[in-house]
Formats: C-alpha cells, structure tokens, sequence
C-alpha cells in the first residue's frame, strides 16, 4: 500500500477539488441570482415610490443601503461582479429621480422589471446546463483517473511478477552451476538431476521471457495513460473551466445592460440637470465586463481552480525507466496504435473544426438577438403616449416568439459546445499520447502519418479560440485591459507603450541611477497614459534623459493595471515551486517549459520586456539596478501574489514575495536561455537616436564633385553644419577602420561585415555614416559600428587635436564591462602640451585626461595611474590603465571613432 501512497492520495485531492468547483460556480450563481433579483426588486419599488416623489424616493434608498449594510457577509461575492458597480450607481441616483413620474413608472412596470425576470430565467437555465457540461467533464476526468489507477496497479503486479520469475530463474541456475561443480562432465549427461534442471530452467526461462514482455506492455500502458491524464487535467483546468464560466456568463451582462439601457433611454427624458447621473450609469455599463468579472472569481476562488501539479512517474523498485520504449517484441503494435492515433485525430480535429464554426456562426446570432436596440423608450413620453397607452406596449405574441427563437438558438449553441469541450478534451488527450509515441517511435518514422506537421517554430501556434467574444466597441482599452485582446484588437506584436517606453529607456537611460526605482512625477505620468489610451506616442521626440522616471514609472503602470497579470495566476504555484530550485539549468528547463504553453502574444512580451531588463542590469554599476533590484520593482507587479496566500500569516507573504523576485531575478539573468528566438520581434540592444529611421536621415551616396565642393567650404560651415567631411590632416590617402560588431546591411547601398574586419573609409557623408568600401564593394558603413585605425606616422602630425569624448552629440553609452577597451605599455610621463587645443597625440600614448573647459576647448590633468585614452565598444572615450609588458594593439596602431576624430577636426578649425 506504501507505493500507491501517493496516487491514492493524489486523486481523492483532486475530486475533491473538482467538488469544490462546482460548490464555488453554485455560489457564484446564487450570488448572480440574488444580485439581480434585488435589482429587480430596485426597479419594482422605484416604480411604486415614483408616485410619492422624493421622499419615498429617499426613504427606499436608506432602506436598501442598510440593508446591503446587514448582509455584507452573505453579498462578499457581489463585489466580484462588474454588475454590482451598476447597482451601487443607481442606489445613488434614487434621490435625485423625482420627474416625470407618471412616464417613468410605466417604464418600469411595462419593461424593466420584466426583463430582470427573464434574466434570472436566463442564468437560471443556462447555469443548469454549464453545470451539466462541467459534471460530465469531472466524469470524463475521474474516469481517466481511474484508468491510470488501474494501468499503475497492473504495472506494479507485472513487474512484482517480472521479478519473481526472474529470482526463480536465477536460483535454478545456481544449482546448475552447482551440479557442474559437483559432477564431472562425462557423468554430467548421464545426470538425471542434470537433466531435470535443465528442462526447469528452460521452463522458467520461458516463464521469464513472458513476465518481462508483460512488464514492458503494463508500464508502456501506464506511462500513456499517465501522460493522457496530466494532459486531461491541464487542459480542463487551463482552458475547459474558463470556457464553462463564459458559457454560464453568456448573455448575462448584455440582457443586464439592456434593461439598464432602458432605465438610461427613461433618464434621457429628463432636463440637463440629470445629466451627470447619466453620465455616471453610462460609465459602469460600459465597465460591464465578463472577463474581468471571471478573473476576479477565479482570483477569489484560486485555491479551487489552482492548476494541480502533474502525475509524475512512480518506478517499481529503482525501476527509472520513464519513457515509452519500442523494443522489438512491442514495435508493430504501438506502430499500430501510432497509425490508428493519427487517422483518428485526423478525424476529430476536422470534426472539431466544423463545431467550431458552428459555434461561431450560432454565437453571432445570439448577439444579434441579445444586442436588439429595443430599450429605447422615448415613445412612452411623447404627447400621445397618454392617448394610445395600449397601442405603444410590444405586441405579446410577437414577444413571445422572439423568445422562443432565443431559447432554440440558444440550446443549439450550447449543446455544440458541449460537442466542441468535450471532443477537444479528447483531442487532447489521444495528441499527448500520439507525441509520447512519436518521440518513441522517431521523428523520421512519425512525420509520414503525422495529423498535424510538427512545429519548428512556437510562432506557428494557433491564437486560442474564446468563448462568448463579443465585438470591441471604439477604440481598445490599454491600461487595466486585456494583453492578448489589446494585440488582437491593434494588430500588434508588442504593444506600443512597451515599444516606446523601451525604445527612450536604450537611448537615453540605460545609466540612469535609480531607473524603475525612483518614483517619475505623477501629472508626467498621467499625461503619458492618456496618450497612449489614445494610441498616440507621446515619447516620439524624447531627446534627453529629462523624463526617464516618468517613463519608468508609466511602463511599470502599465504592467500593474493589466487585467490579467504577465504571469498568469493560475500557474503561481508552478512558479514559486521553479523558484525554488538550487540548479540554475533545473530552473531554466522548467521555466522554459511553462513560458512556452503561453499564450503567443504573452509570450512575445515576456521575451521582449527580459531581454531589455537583461540589457539593463549590464549597467549596474552605473544605475544601481541589479537583476535582484530590478525584481524587487517589477515582481510585485508581473506575478502578483493570490489574495488567498497572501491573508494566512505574514510570514508567509514575506517567503512568497522572496520566491517571486528570486523568479523575476533568475529570468533575467537567464533570459537569453529561457526565451527561444523561434520568431517575432525581439529586443534590439544596441539602438541610436537614428536607427529607427535611417533610411529618412540618410540620403543617396553623394558623388565626387559633392566631395571636391565640400573641400571649398567655409570653416563655420565644416564646423556648424552637418555636411559631409575631408580629411586632410591625415594626407591624400584613404582611412582605414576596425569593425567593432557584425552589421547587416538594410538595403542596396549599405554594406554588410562581420566583427574583426578591415574596412576602408573615403568621406563622411553625415554623422552617422561614412562613404567606403569593403571586400570590391562600395556603400554606406555606419559610424557606431567602427572604430579608426590611426597609422603611427600621422600620429604626430594633428597637434591641435583636441579631446572630444565630452561632446553632446557624439556622447554615446558605454557598457559597464567592457571588452573593447584597448591598453598601451607603460611609458613615460607625457609632456606639457603646447597647443592651445590640447594636447598633442605623441605615439607613446601619454596618460592624459581631460576636462571640458569654458571657451569649449580641454584642459589636461595629470591622472594619478599612467593611464591613456582608448575607446570603448559603442565609440566612446574612456581612460584606461596600460598593461605592463604588453604592446600597443594592432602593431603599434590605436583605434578612435570615426565620429570622434571628426568632430575634433571640426573643433580644431574653429579655434584656428
């Protein structure tokens, strides 16, 4: 009984999960029911106190508070619904509706009340077959529970008898061994004994033989019918549960908002003085929302509809064994199997896909009927409405059958998916035995017969279908809204808040101290969430690190008001239990497993937002922000704590708010390994100010006499305007420059290399980009990719050449551990300098350092350490110690960047 511990366990857990669930779903619709039935109760009465004006106005409304007052206990789950937000407004309006009385409760009367009728008839019947759906999934469920339960006990009985047989065979053999021993071999044939042991060895080698084939079948059977229920469970509890409280949701909140449409068409009649309570009922009507309302049920009820851990492998006395093996004895059967799997997905998911559009055709309908624009009442207050009282009310029969029309849509759509739930369980199910069985058979073997071709990249993954979608109205709602439905609704692969937010943070923040940290001004923040609301960027032309707080915090705003966090909550537990584990490659493989069943546009996101958090944390000397730092900001806000975990002690929220930023930490840090690049967009680390548009910024190479002309410039135009460079400084000869990254060129006049290569530069054609060739070919080589390769014999020549790693336009971040940075030897103390742009550049790279200075030239100072200047891998200057002992890089030559040097020519014109 010690080995069926676990599963004996295990399942009663879960039936008695499954029994909570349908406990929570019961009073989730009696607390749906007994918040209409009061709203109704609301109408009626209104309706009566309408006659007795405002006083009785204001005296129903005082009883229906303290009420409300008396019973918070039993109502705490009215909260939850979207729906109490628009009885609360309208408890708040009861005083001021005192006109128009005589119209107003006919309204009531003749309308509204009747409409909460049918609503609670509607919830009713359709709550009554969802649950049936459910039950019949949990029957579903339990039987596969039972078929493992079973498939585990014939394993272990097998292989108990494997064993047995195997311990009998080895004795029999002992005592052959023993009777040779004893015998010698000519008497050995004529050995009665001998020969009765041999037959018995034979025997139980044959009973051998059988019970090991018998084992193999059994646990072939068990690991199948183990991966067949973890595959059951996680789709019921990930997919079939959501679809069953739609389906239950379905047609509630637009009958809801319909009858309170009507009571608005009512107020509409009223003078402007009504007004803002119009506005205000408008406001929760829209705020109607069935999947915000699911999200805080399931959040309420998240012990219930915690997606369990799956059934692990339970080996039978060191038996490790936890895949299907094909031997050759088992080979044409699960070849077979595999062939009979394949032709019957192929059949179910045609006829899956069918229901489907089934499906989507009768839900149509159904929002057709449940979106009837019949809740204008404006007729019932014009002149003649007094007149011809009888004549302005619906025709009864004609109700009546749009009824009925609605109930038989109504009952066909649910039955289809009922069809469609349980089919795609049990595609499921027969597709996680269909992939053990493809691994064990060989890909090669399996792609012939496969039912769907396998996926080489996660882009491939179908969007989730949703149940009971109704279409967006206006623009989509960002913050406090759905991701997926965002990304769905703009077409969009990373949302542009992301983009942008991001996009600023490269350029200009990636050494802000504090980033993410420290809070950015709240009107900032706010005016940066209305714009981008608006699907307008308001960081567009950000040119300076100004706002960097305000962009931090509007990003981490974002994430924080998500109706559904990054992380979603039904996988919290499977987080914290990966956040736990002490092998860092353990930990990548099971994270990896979990991100990539999400759904694709989260999936996207969460690649993209670490990639750049990885980014980030490479500069923490400078700004502070650690993976560890950075976890503490963003935890709390992608994987939020359940409400249920985090209200037992206090202690215990401590450990899980630990765990959280240790997970948020690790994906950081290993995010590169977690997230595959199987497609889509992903984070580009090394942006510039003009990158995202240098096909705009850059024109067509310009031709020969372009180059002679700009030699006749003035010196103010080669030093204030932008126009293309010579230099002369350097003789008649061409410049040579170093590759500092792979660049792949964009289009026909860009040029592609690799890191290392040589490349040789003619002009400069803007700041960004110089004219040159490479390999034979002539094109466009961007400055921040290169780094000049200076000759020692023109070393000495520029003797007024200026320091320029201090210019604004040329300022570029530097990582904080860089690779790049080049050292000379040690040589001696460098000399004063005698120009009065600086000092000169000898060719013993002499230790200087310098200092922007009022007149916007450079003073020297003396560093403490013999130390030179020397760029680092984005262009920028940085002092660097030289290494004893060791020569100047590239035989005796330095490297600067190209926009460096120019812009010290330019400088040293100006002076002169």
């Amino acid at each position: 009984m010690i080995r069926f511990f676990h599963m004996d366990t295990q399942i009663p857990e879960l039936r008695s999960q499954l029994n909570e669930q349908l406990r929570a779903l019961d009073c989730r619709v009696e607390a749906q029911v007994s918040l209409l039935t009061e709203m109704q109760d609301f109408m009626r009465r209104r309706a009566e106190v309408h006659q007795d004006y405002a006083s009785k106005l204001d005296k129903m409304a005082k009883t229906i508070q303290a009420k409300h007052k008396d019973q918070k206990v039993k109502r705490e789950q009215w909260e939850l619904s979207s729906a109490y937000s628009c009885w609360m407004v309208l408890l708040q309006q009861t005083r001021r509706d005192a006109r128009d009385q005589a119209a107003m409760a006919e309204v009531y009367h003749s309308n509204i009340v009747p409409r909460f009728t049918q609503i609670q008839e509607d919830v009713h019947r359709i709550y009554k077959r969802c649950r049936e759906i459910a039950y019949e999934s949990h029957e579903e469920l339990l039987k596969v529970l039972h078929e493992l339960h079973t498939s585990l006990r014939t394993y272990h009985t097998y292989q108990a008898e494997h064993k047995a047989a195997q311990a009998k065979l080895a004795s029999f053999q002992e005592q052959k061994a023993k009777l040779q021993a004893a015998v010698p071999k000519e008497k050995l044939d004529k050995s009665k004994k001998y020969r009765v042991i041999e037959k018995e060895i034979q025997k139980r080698n044959n009973k051998f033989l059988d019970a090991k084939l018998k084992a193999l079948k059994a646990r072939n059977e068990y690991l199948l019918c183990m991966e067949s229920a973890n595959s059951a469970i996680h789709k019921y509890f990930v997919e079939d549960l959501s679809d069953i409280i739609d389906a239950m949701d379905f047609g509630l909140h637009n009958s809801l908002a319909r009858a309170l449409l009507t009571h608005q068409s009512g107020q509409e009649c009223f003078k402007r003085s009504l007004q803002t309570s119009i506005d205000d009922l408008q406001k929760t009507i829209t705020n109607l929302d069935s999947r915000l309302d699911k999200q805080k049920f399931l959040k309420y009820n998240n012990a219930a509809f915690m997606l369990p851990k799956k059934f692990e492998f339970q080996g039978h006395k060191g038996d490790e064994v936890c895949q299907v093996q094909v031997t050759r004895e088992v080979q044409e059967e699960i070849e077979k199997r595999h062939a009979h799997l394949v032709s019957r997905l192929t059949g179910l998911r045609a006829e899956s896909e069918e229901n489907w559009k089934t499906i989507e055709t009768a839900e149509k309908t159904l929002l057709e009927m449940l979106n009837r624009r019949d809740y204008d009442v404006a007729h019932f207050f014009s002149d003649e409405a007094v007149k011809n009282a009888s004549e302005m009310r619906v025709p009864e029969a004609g109700s009546m059958k749009l009824r009925a029309d609605h109930q038989e849509t109504e009952a066909f759509y649910l039955n289809k998916f009922r069809e469609y739930t349980l089919s795609s369980n049990l595609i499921c199910r027969l597709q996680s035995r269909y992939e053990l069985l493809r691994r064990a058979l060989g890909d090669d073997h399996a792609s012939s017969a496969s039912p769907t071709p396998a996926r080489a990249l996660a882009a491939d993954k179908p969007k989730r279908r949703r149940i009971g979608r109704t279409p967006l109205m206006g623009q989509p709602k960002l913050f406090g809204g759905s991701l997926e439905e965002y990304l769905e609704a703009t077409h969009q692969d990373i949302p542009l808040i992301l983009r942008s937010c991001i996009r600023v943070i490269n350029l200009y923040g990636l050494h802000h101290q504090g980033i993410f940290r420290v809070s950015g001004s709240q009107l900032e923040i706010n005016n940066f969430r209305e714009s981008f609301e608006k699907l307008e960027d308001p960081l567009a032309d950000v040119s300076d690190a100004s706002d960097m707080n305000s962009v931090a915090g509007v990003l981490k705003l974002y994430f924080r008001e998500l109706r559904e966090p990054l992380f979603p909550t039904v996988f919290f537990d499977q987080f914290m239990e990966i956040a736990q584990l002490a092998c860092k490659q353990e930990f990548v493989s099971k994270i990896r497993e979990v991100v990539i069943t999400l759904p694709r546009p989260v999936f996207v996101v969460m690649r993209y937002l670490f990639a750049f958090l990885n980014h980030l944390s490479e500069f923490s000397d400078e700004n502070m922000m650690d993976p560890y730092n950075l976890a503490i900001c963003f935890g709390p806000t992608l994987v939020p704590i359940p409400e249920d975990k985090d209200q037992v002690q206090f202690q215990n929220l401590v450990q899980f708010q630990n765990l959280v930023n240790e997970l948020i930490k690790n994906i950081i840090i290993f995010s590169e390994d977690i997230f595959p690049a199987d497609g889509g967009p992903t984070y580009e680390k090394y942006l510039s100010q003009d990158s995202l548009e240098l096909e705009a910024d850059v024109g067509d190479a310009p031709n020969q006499d372009d180059f002679d002309s700009e030699h006749t410039a003035s010196e103010d135009d080669s030093v204030f305007k932008d126009r293309e460079i010579s230099l002369p400084i350097f003789g008649s000869e061409v410049l040579e420059a170093v590759a500092q990254f792979d660049f792949v060129a964009r289009s026909e006049r860009e040029l592609s290399f690799s890191k290392g290569d040589l490349l040789v530069l003619h002009a400069q054609v803007s700041s960004d980009w110089w004219k040159g060739a490479h390999r034979g070919k002539v094109g466009l080589i961007p400055d921040k990719y290169i780094l000049l390769k200076i000759r020692e014999d023109d070393k000495d020549r520029p003797s007024d050449l200026p320091a320029i790693g201090h210019h604004h336009h040329q300022l570029q971040r530097r990582p904080s551990s860089s690779s790049d940075s080049l050292t000379s030897s040690s040589l001696p103390a460098p000399e004063t300098p005698s120009s009065p742009c600086g000092p000169s550049y000898h060719s013993s790279f002499h230790s200087v350092l310098y200092t922007p200075t009022e007149c916007g030239g450079h003073q020297q100072q003396q560093s403490p350490h013999t130390s030179c200047l020397a760029p680092n891998m984005t262009g920028g200057l940085q002092a660097v110690t030289p290494t004893h002992g060791k020569a100047p890089p590239l035989n005796g030559s330095s490297l600067h960047s190209a926009s460096q040097v120019s812009q010290a020519l330019r400088l040293c014109k100006l002076r002169a």
